[in-house]
């Protein structure tokens, strides 16, 4: 009902209207054709570019700025509303609280546009070329086998640091520059047009202790990577937070995603990070004796560097990381995918197909 004195709406009304479009918007994007092309190929593309267009002026990232922000100002808003509990100073508290409530439908409402309909989207195989395969025990160990071999002739043409870690020949930027290119290259409209320019988070370390190692930030537009983390995998991450800027919503299609551009480069150290990740991947598909064979015949520059990975990772375990990532299980549970975070393993068929595309 309309405010008569005004002549407008009341703020508890635009609430619940903000609320109703927001649900109306999150039903359609259930209905895969409209997820697909009303949604992915175009509102949230479009807005999604715009983002990413006006973030990318900024050489930081934006997303950093707006965490800080949020957790200080939930540190406020608890110190207020307990200064405020008493009887004689309850009243005020309702201002505030009908502001964060419509707050938090306003973000609602802008997640089911820019974001929530990615996961209900076409599969990513079609838009890579990648074949449909049964994985089956001779194919999954031929797979494993032929990224363990390519992996080690890659193994001697990078320099290294005095731990046996690889020194990245290209720059963030040049990487990304790199990527942007192999997107280009796969000339399909499943992927947003528009480049994506990822950003260097300040906050690595905080974020390798939530076990993040990159985030894309839907509301800014912004891929953002921790540079925390093992070189090897800068290449991949970024690819996979592109990813997501690019269109993909599910994590283990980001993964795919990821993997197949950076193996299929002509970049060696592009190659290197993805069949580093390919072959972690498929070695811990296999059985026990078939992983101990296959690990075995790893260089050993290959096998020095995986176990720096993860004392690196190790040291960063803890209560926060785990708090993360059962947060975001639950995230990804509550938008469609029912693996949760098991979902990012799910990779290894794509790996199969790849393997069978380049070695048909």
């Amino acid at each position: 009902m309309l405010n008569e004195k005004k002549g407008r709406f009341t703020p508890a009304q635009k609430i619940i209207i903000a609320a109703l479009a927001a649900c109306f918007a999150w039903l359609l994007a259930q209905i895969p054709v409209l997820a697909e092309y009303l949604f992915a190929r175009g509102v949230t593309r479009w807005f999604a570019g715009l983002l990413s267009l006006v973030s990318g002026i900024f050489p930081f990232s934006l997303y950093e700025i707006v965490a800080v922000l949020l957790i200080l100002g939930a540190v406020a808003l608890v110190v207020y509303i307990c200064t405020h509990l008493s009887r004689a100073r309850r009243k005020s508290l309702l201002p505030v609280l009908r502001r964060l409530a419509a707050a938090l439908v306003a973000v609602l409402l802008a997640f089911c546009l820019l974001y929530a309909p990615l996961y209900n989207r076409e599969g990513i195989s079609s838009a890579l070329g990648l074949p449909e395969v049964q994985v089956t025990a001779e194919n999954a160990y031929a797979a494993a086998e032929y990224y363990v071999e390519r992996l080690n002739a890659l193994a001697d043409d990078f320099e290294r640091d005095g731990e046996g870690n690889i020194l990245p020949p290209h720059s963030f930027a040049e990487t990304a520059e790199l990527l942007n290119a192999q997107y280009d290259s796969l000339q399909t409209d499943y992927f947003s047009p528009y480049a994506v320019r990822p950003k260097a988070v300040a906050l690595s370390v905080p974020m390798s202790y939530l076990g993040i190692t990159g985030i894309y930030f839907p509301f800014t537009g912004e891929a953002n990577v921790n540079v925390n983390i093992p070189a090897y995998e800068l290449p991949v991450t970024m690819a996979h937070e592109m990813a997501h800027a690019k269109g993909v919503g599910r994590e283990n299609e980001a993964n795919v995603a990821a993997y197949v551009l950076c193996i299929t480069a002509e970049d060696e150290y592009l190659q290197y990070s993805g069949l580093m990740n390919a072959a972690a991947v498929m070695l811990n598909s296999l059985p026990e004796e078939e992983y101990a064979e296959l690990r075995a015949r790893l260089s050993p520059e290959i096998l020095r560097e995986y176990s720096n990975a993860s004392a690196h990772y190790a040291r960063y375990d803890g209560w926060l990381d785990s708090l993360s990532a059962f947060f975001n299980d639950l995230f990804l549970k509550s938008n469609g995918v029912p693996g949760g975070t098991r979902s990012y393993g799910q990779t290894a068929q794509s790996l199969v197909a790849l393997y069978e595309k380049l070695n048909g």
